[in-house]
């Protein structure tokens, strides 16, 4: 078997979809599907750079594929995978050798990653490869009660720009929160998504005329964390839409689930390890 590997922006995007979709058949997750504007959308959303991103080629046939973004000093693999046809067989390993020689030679200093924990196979191979893990990230649901009372809490929350919730996200955050949950990601959320301000906190909401509401990211002043604040937030917005689930992607740092399990959030079924290799 002979492996090469060449940009990702050399590729049509139907190419891409498709080693995409082949490499992620029967995934712990469910099966990826993308379509060309889907995937467009994922690369826009996650910061992805095709000229850093990286298409193995079996015998000159694409075969897997890595998909990065690059922030200052650090790359992330926002999507790994390989094809059935040759899984089980080191190209996986040979796509992060190849991933963590480029990074040097563009002088990064660490490459980051989320990984599912219930995707053994998967953890074993960063974990091999040297990759550690930082922390667990959660995701948690929140089932509305079958009644439903009228009330007037949306009236206190004042709309505002998403970049301007995304500003204060960046400012008040932990420097090492995963990519998908900091100011930066936030910042590329647009409408139908929304966001307030609440008592001097924020709060970034998918479409709130949907059955389920995504919450994509909250910010609360340093002076005023660890005191419950969050956690009362979330329960002013619960309050605010009632009949709607609630979701909450798995992304959030496992510190965090008390905000969640407070308010009546199950646990997701799935988590994920962020990971890190330092170069």
């Amino acid at each position: 078997m002979t492996l090469t590997v060449q940009q990702a922006v050399e590729f049509p995007l139907t190419t891409l979809c498709d080693v995409i979709n082949r490499s992620f058949k029967g995934y712990v997750a469910g099966d990826i599907q993308f379509t060309p504007p889907i995937l467009a959308g994922f690369i826009a959303n996650s910061g992805i750079h095709l000229g850093r991103s990286l298409v193995a080629l079996q015998d000159n046939e694409p075969a897997g594929i890595a998909m990065l973004a690059r922030r200052g000093w650090s790359v992330r693999i926002a999507l790994m995978g390989v094809v059935p046809e040759i899984q089980n067989q080191g190209v996986g390993r040979w796509l992060l050798a190849q991933i963590a020689s480029e990074a040097k030679t563009n002088g990064d200093r660490t490459v980051i990653l989320e990984v599912i924990e219930q995707n053994p196979r998967a953890v074993h191979l960063y974990e091999s490869c040297g990759y550690r893990s930082i922390r667990r990230l959660m995701g948690y649901d929140y089932k509305a009660s079958g009644q439903v009372q009228q009330n007037n809490q949306a009236n206190s929350f004042e709309q505002v720009d998403i970049s301007e919730a995304a500003r204060h996200i960046t400012a008040w955050e932990s420097a090492d929160l995963p990519w998908q949950c900091s100011g930066i990601s936030a910042a590329k959320f647009g409408a139908p998504n929304v966001a307030y301000r609440i008592n001097g906190c924020y709060a970034i909401c998918s479409k709130l005329e949907a059955e389920t509401i995504s919450l994509l990211g909250l910010a609360v002043r340093p002076d005023q964390q660890r005191k419950g604040i969050a956690t009362q937030l979330v329960a002013n917005l619960i309050t605010a839409y009632p009949g709607k689930q609630w979701h909450i992607a798995p992304i959030c740092p496992e510190e965090y689930g008390a905000i969640f399990l407070g308010n009546g959030f199950t646990v997701n079924p799935l988590n994920q390890f962020q990971m890190e290799l330092r170069l």
